[in-house]
């Protein structure tokens, strides 16, 4: 493999409601609603065609049983991919960073792909607490999941899937969600998933004398905080699946793409850093 031949392509799959406050920042503002890209990726790296999640179902969907939703033009992945001139069905590996709703819908589309979850992650979207029904359609619901009927390779931990791409463990968000390095020629781009939702969240709330402005929906705060350091460990440059900004460009890298520094300093503010 040759880093010099991979390129990442962020897909829009819609555009759907979320409050500031209760979702997607820790004392964020309660009841104020923003609107959030869901976006999955496609990486192709020469030799490999890999979705690292799969996006939104289709708008009617969303609005019925997760949040106020609007296509806009926004097309579900295998429709993507296909307007990209890229059949579904040569893509040979998806990568789940988790399996709620908006990142799984559509996977049986591609139907020649090895599918990649963390054991974690399918036995808690399987079997997951009451107020998680919803994000991963339980049967309970009367829904039928995405994931349902689909042979999944387990991942353990740290795991090169393909030379060149690499998942290791970002629980927080739910206990088996897994984030996705793949080298560039740029550097390492991580692809994060919902281990960071927005690129604000991983800046510093300097008043709070945060680090980073963690999101709420976390099912563990501690293990939120972790990820977000391993993230900040190895990453020259991140990939929320949730941030318009994301969209600016439509492949990574790009000429002129800024690298940034891992675990950058700001000094006099007397932040926190675990495991250091």
């Amino acid at each position: 493999m040759s880093v010099d031949k991979t390129r990442i392509y962020p897909i829009n799959t819609g555009w759907c409601e979320a409050d500031h406050g209760t979702y997607m920042f820790l004392k964020g503002q309660g009841g104020k609603k923003i609107e959030i890209a869901m976006i999955c990726f496609y990486v192709d790296t020469g030799e490999h065609q890999i979705m690292v999640d799969t996006g939104l179902p289709d708008a009617e969907r969303a609005e019925k049983y997760h949040h106020a939703c609007e296509k806009r033009g926004c097309l579900q992945s295998p429709d993507a991919l296909r307007e990209m001139e890229v059949d579904p069905e040569e893509i040979d590996i998806c990568i789940f960073t988790h399996l709620h709703w908006d990142h799984c819908s559509n996977m049986k589309a591609f139907r020649n792909a090895r599918y990649f979850a963390t054991a974690e992650e399918l036995q808690w979207a399987h079997n997951p607490l009451p107020p998680y029904y919803r994000s991963y359609e339980s049967p309970i619901l009367g829904l039928q999941a995405p994931f349902v009927g689909c042979h999944f390779e387990v991942v353990e931990g740290v795991a090169e899937i393909v030379p060149g791409v690499t998942v290791f463990p970002t629980p927080g968000h739910t206990p088996g969600h897994q984030s996705v390095q793949v080298e560039t020629a740029a550097g390492s781009i991580v692809l994060v998933g919902d281990a960071v939702f927005l690129y604000r969240n991983f800046e510093p709330r300097e008043e709070e004398h945060w680090r980073y402005w963690i999101q709420q929906r976390l099912v563990s705060i501690l293990d939120g905080w972790r990820s977000m350091e391993e993230i900040d460990r190895r990453a020259d440059f991140i990939l929320p699946s949730h941030d318009e900004q994301v969209l600016e460009h439509s492949l990574y890298p790009y000429e002129g793409l800024e690298i940034r520094q891992r675990r950058k300093p700001v000094p006099g503010a007397p932040f926190y850093f675990a495991g250091i």
